[in-house]
């Protein structure tokens, strides 16, 4: 029997074949008379998963196919499952389709974006599927599993190592770092994935390469959230002498090797570099010239062992060279020529795109993804109406927000986002004219209405969402909030002009929050007309211990502060970007996102840090307090806390 059974009815079912470090894991699930079988694979290891398969399930039972990207590694064997004769659809994105089709398959497709990216087995269960682009396709993606809490990862989490473990072991993130500087493309694609995979409840990893990760998931998940990497990473220039010098360098190369290959043969190869003096496992010292010493363990390494050991390394010298300022080894120089061509081509680019912007400098006041005029051409504008018209001739403004579009983007990526926000731009032309719709910054869309009556105008804004949300230009389900603020209640008793129609327009926004507060799809033209100044006699309490949320809820209360509550991390971070709360009083162990994630989404926000926060949790340690002060969090309470004690530091944090 090779299969190997991770948790109820999930299975690997996988070979042991490795090719230049790469080991490929296509895993099963079997779910009563239905099965779902994970990235097939590769038509080398063919016969050895089909064989696994038959072990577990009569072939008939298979009913679906999940492939996460296009890969040869991952789904070229799926004609060969095809001639065998199977009735199974083929789960995938319509990217990936687009490619996969090439191998020529003949089964139908279930196309991610035609199904809100879920999947329903016929018992009733749910397989979520999330949206990864550019990691490293644009149509990545990855599955999860609510009845095990299974994340099903493709290449993310995955690892490249001549010394595979079924189960990732205590080497196993050096292993995975490794993997994703060299196939990874940014941070910035990374980060935003990751902070989504911290809303999860996920017990276990099954990446597609490399090792099972069935402990400490919120590690690894940490781990590659904060990953540079990418072919152009530029790093901090650091002083090597103050980081320990050639020697750091030689040791950082070898533990690099010992993640990548048996350590038995990496530990050999190096002490037969004679310059090198060794204790135990590590490089105590070394004789002779340091640059010429880095040279040589390279030139002995290819000279061994082959380029691969060197291609397998290169992003990784290639950071440190550039942040400790020191020469690249020469060995690497025939690699570096190939990213020389790149970087000429890159320039010709950049010369071409400079010759471009200065051509449409003049259209600068234009958003440069949906053509219409900016938010500083729209100031100017409304400046330009106060001047030259009499108050009461002065036209409504609305505020026009997609709901929960950072979602909609990182599931259907960067293009889409694109395609979304020229559709609705489109679609308010056509409701209201081609040069009264703007590009705001604070929210989406504002929209700058005269002529027509109040009710008239309503109506229109009332229309105009309802057709948003039922139109089929956008891949997935499309709602705005809307608020809208009217002539007369513009007030010109402020010092200057651009300060009315500061407050004229923040009215305006304030009402969309309002929209979205009341479930969203909503239009909201009166009521709250300085919610700013409400906000600061406000507190954010968070925890999933609801018992927890009414106690402390109804004693702030009785202090006259508004009081405001969430359950999860996520959720408090979108309350908090509405009502704009004095204080947050968070648990640490919050579902979706934990307290000092949260903080952190706070402070990258200019206008949410300065909103004080305070732990209130069970855990609090040294390393929690630690990191608490690092994020600039100066109270701290551990479960159980003294209640008079708590309502002091509100009470002075909101009041003063």
């Amino acid at each position: 029997m090779n299969h190997i059974e991770i948790a109820e009815g999930i299975y690997h079912i996988g070979s042991r074949l490795t090719l230049t470090g790469l080991v490929c894991n296509p895993y099963l699930l079997v779910d009563g008379d239905e099965a779902v079988l994970f990235d097939i694979g590769s038509v080398l290891d063919f016969e050895e998963v089909l064989s696994n398969l038959k072990e577990i399930i009569p072939l008939g039972q298979l009913k679906y196919v999940v492939l996460h990207h296009q890969d040869p590694d991952v789904c070229s064997s799926i004609v060969l499952l095809e001639d065998l004769g199977l009735d199974i659809k083929i789960v995938t994105s319509w990217k990936s389709k687009s490619l996969i089709q090439y191998y020529g398959t003949t089964s139908d497709y279930y196309v991610l974006e035609e199904h809100e990216f879920k999947l329903r087995l016929s018992s009733g269960r749910f397989l979520e599927f999330i949206s990864t682009p550019y990691l490293h396709f644009a149509g990545a993606f990855t599955t999860y599993d609510e009845k095990t809490k299974i994340l099903f990862s493709s290449d993310l989490f995955g690892a490249l190592s001549y010394n595979h473990t079924t189960y990732a072991d205590d080497k196993y993130l050096d292993k995975m770092l490794t993997f994703h500087e060299l196939y990874m493309p940014s941070n910035s694609a990374l980060r935003p994935v990751m902070d989504l995979l911290k809303r999860y409840e996920i017990n276990i990893i099954l990446p597609q390469h490399g090792s099972v990760i069935a402990k400490d998931v919120d590690k690894y998940i940490d781990a590659l959230r904060t990953l540079e990497c990418g072919k152009l990473l530029k790093p901090i220039k650091t002083s090597l002498t103050e980081s320990g010098g050639y020697l750091m360098i030689y040791n950082d190369i070898l533990k690099k090797y010992y993640s990548l290959y048996p350590y038995e043969e990496v530990y050999r190869l190096f002490r037969s570099i004679k310059e090198l003096r060794f204790d135990g496992d590590s490089i105590e010292g070394y004789s002779g010239n340091p640059v010429n010493i880095l040279n040589k363990i390279f030139h002995f390494i290819k000279d061994k062992k082959g380029m691969m050991w060197i291609a397998v390394i290169e992003p990784y010298i290639r950071f440190l060279a550039s942040a400790y300022d020191i020469l690249l080894p020469i060995v690497f120089q025939s690699l570096i020529e190939t990213t020389m061509e790149e970087n000429k081509r890159l320039a010709e680019a950049n010369l071409s795109l400079e010759h471009t912007i200065n051509t449409v400098n003049e259209k600068l006041i234009k958003c440069s993804v949906t053509g219409l005029y900016n938010e500083v051409f729209l100031k100017s504008l409304l400046v330009d109406e106060l001047e030259n018209e009499d108050w009461r001739e002065i036209g409504a403004f609305a505020c026009v927000g997609i709901d929960d579009f950072s979602n909609y983007k990182l599931k259907y990526g960067v293009e889409e986002e694109r395609n979304a926000l020229n559709n609705i731009a489109y679609i308010l032309k056509e409701n209201f004219g081609e040069n009264v719709v703007f590009r705001l910054e604070a929210t989406d869309f504002g929209i700058y209405v005269k002529g027509i009556t109040r009710q008239e105008i309503i109506d229109k804004l009332e229309a105009t969402r309802i057709t948003i949300s039922k139109s089929d230009l956008f891949l997935g389900n499309i709602t705005v909030s809307i608020g809208v603020v009217f002539a007369n209640e513009i007030k010109l008793d402020d010092a200057s002009y651009e300060i009315t129609i500061q407050h004229y327009m923040q009215l305006s926004l304030n009402r969309l929050r309002i929209a979205k507060l009341k479930g969203k799809n909503y239009v909201c033209y009166e009521g709250d007309t300085d919610q700013e100044e409400v906000s600061k006699e406000s507190v954010l309490v968070v925890d999933s211990d609801e018992t927890n949320l009414e106690v402390i809820k109804t004693f702030v209360a009785e202090l006259g502060i508004v009081v405001h509550t969430a359950t999860d991390g996520y959720m408090a971070l979108e309350m908090a970007e509405i009502y704009k709360p004095r204080a947050i009083i968070t648990e640490i162990n919050l579902p979706k996102m934990d307290g000092f994630l949260l903080r952190e989404e706070l402070l990258s926000n200019s206008k949410l840090k300065s909103i004080e926060t305070v732990y209130l949790s069970y855990q609090k340690d040294e390393d929690s307090v630690t990191r608490a002060l690092s994020l600039g969090v100066l109270y701290y309470f551990k479960k159980p806390y003294l209640l008079t004690e708590l309502l002091g530091i509100i009470k002075r944090i909101v009041k003063g």
